[in-house]
């Protein structure tokens, strides 16, 4: 027993070691046992989180389940632990929360809180309305900490190129548990349950993609474009396509703008535009749906997307735009008709084509009023004015340009919800306030330091994202 227990030693309480006795062999010496390793969490709760809710937000009905009440869904679950998760990481390191489109959010929910209890519907709308904007608070705070800005970054792209191939491989096997490929058509839905929103999902991710420049590998980023604009155009969203097309053509202006080319942005720019005014005299003039019927015989996708531009597509979208545009001129009271009420006046007006509003434009003040409309715009305000800020050139720190070396492709996906907001409600889907959640980090964060050392919009006093503790992750 006496052999299993260490001498004891004064070396650990500083004394000298004692002599063996005269004529005693030596000792051997017994070596100290190393200290055990220290504990690393190379996965945080505060990642865990943040991943994790990146990836539900397609979530709305995986595997075609139908949504929860009131159309919850997975992604609102995630987003309670992310909010969760996120406040507690910024208590414990007493940093300010700080709380990005707070004011038109409010604004927002003013307006649709009168027209709620004025109408008496539309109440449950306006948690909605808090309820996304959590995603744009989360996102922003923990970009704070650079780390947790790549990790949300890459975790947009790692998980959108992995659904992409979900979705190419579904429609190809013809899965449609996979795919989600609509029951009266051959339009790629995903997990969202309606191909628009699908579209708008994999055209922000082609855009991070873009603007981060991940994968590093030039042929590893281009193969990972391809995939995601495969996905994209499985989908069939016209209206989608539209919007990229105009995205992309903004995001190299923007990108002349950025580098003094302004003289060549304004020849590109003069070029698109006759280009797009000619071909719309074109088909404004020419009778163009046979060349479509030709085109849509190719593929079943076709038939369903660019097959309809001229027939079914435009003309439900036109019949909605009437009624809606009819519905705002008979209101006689400036508070609208209540939120998201759209589709249960169609009904009460026995419309022939009921639907919701397909214009975020015409919603915000057919259902909120003129309060409503006014919160619309300063939203947009800002987002466009935080847009510009972070894409001036130098206008990110070194840390925060690494992660995203063209910010300019974020004022360009902006555009993508402009353009796709007048045929769908996009201001409302959670992606896009996640990614108006990154925009603020960069606006927030990232931006280069004030006079006094401070990051523009850093309070005198608070932490900033070069505090040792920040640097290292959250733990």
């Amino acid at each position: 027993m006496t052999a299993l227990i260490p001498a004891r030693s004064g070396a650990r309480r500083g004394l000298p070691p004692r002599e063996a006795p005269a004529g005693a062999p030596p000792a051997a010496a017994s070596p100290e046992p190393p200290e055990p390793p220290a504990l690393r969490r190379r996965w945080p709760l505060t990642s865990v989180a943040l991943v994790l809710g990146i990836a539900s937000l397609p979530m709305l009905m995986p595997a075609g389940l139908p949504p929860g009440p009131g159309n919850t869904g997975l992604p609102d679950l995630a987003l309670i632990g992310l909010s969760t998760v996120t406040l507690l990481w910024a208590g414990t390191r007493r940093l300010p929360v700080r709380w990005p489109f707070l004011i038109p959010t409010l604004m927002t929910i003013i307006a649709g809180g009168i027209a709620a209890v004025v109408n008496q519907a539309g109440t449950l709308t306006l948690v909605k309305d808090l309820f996304v904007l959590m995603w744009a608070v989360s996102i922003a705070n923990l970009g704070r900490d650079p780390r947790m800005l790549r990790l949300a970054l890459r975790a947009f792209v790692v998980i959108g190129t992995f659904y992409a191939v979900v979705e190419i491989l579904g429609m190809l096997l013809g899965i449609e548990a996979m795919s989600g490929k609509q029951l009266d058509g051959e339009r790629a839905m995903f997990t969202f349950g309606d191909a628009n929103y699908a579209s708008n999902w994999f055209i922000c991710v082609f855009f991070i993609v873009r603007a981060t420049r991940y994968p590093r590998k030039t042929w590893h980023r281009w193969a990972v474009c391809a995939v995601i604009l495969a996905a994209e155009g499985l989908t069939g969203s016209n209206g989608g396509l539209l919007a990229l097309c105009v995205a992309l053509l903004l995001g190299y202006l923007f990108r002349l703008f950025r580098e003094g080319k302004a003289h060549h942005a304004l020849a590109v720019g003069a070029l698109a535009f006759l280009i797009a005014g000619t071909g719309a005299a074109v088909v404004t003039t020419v009778d163009i749906q046979p060349y479509l019927d030709q085109a849509s015989q190719m593929s079943p996708v076709l038939r369903d997307s660019i097959g309809r531009t001229t027939g079914e597509s435009t003309e439900s979208r036109s019949s909605v735009n009437a009624a809606t545009i009819q519905m705002l001129e008979e209101q006689t009271r400036p508070w609208g008709i209540g939120p998201n009420q759209t589709r249960p006046q169609m009904l009460a007006r026995q419309y022939g084509y009921v639907r919701e509003a397909h214009n975020d434009y015409i919603a915000a003040v057919l259902e909120r009023g003129f309060l409503g409309g006014v919160a619309l715009v300063t939203l947009l305000f800002v987002l466009i004015q935080r847009c510009v800020r972070i894409a001036r050139r130098g206008a990110l720190t070194p840390r925060y340009a690494a992660l995203v070396p063209h910010p300019e492709m974020f004022g360009a996906l902006l555009a993508v919800f402009l353009v796709s907001a007048l045929f769908y409600q996009t201001l409302h889907y959670r992606h896009g306030w996640a990614f108006f959640g990154l925009v603020a980090a960069l606006d927030l964060f990232g931006r280069r330091a004030a006079p006094d050392g401070r990051p523009p919009g850093t309070p005198a006093g608070s932490r900033t994202a070069d505090d040792p503790d920040l640097t290292e992750g959250a733990r």
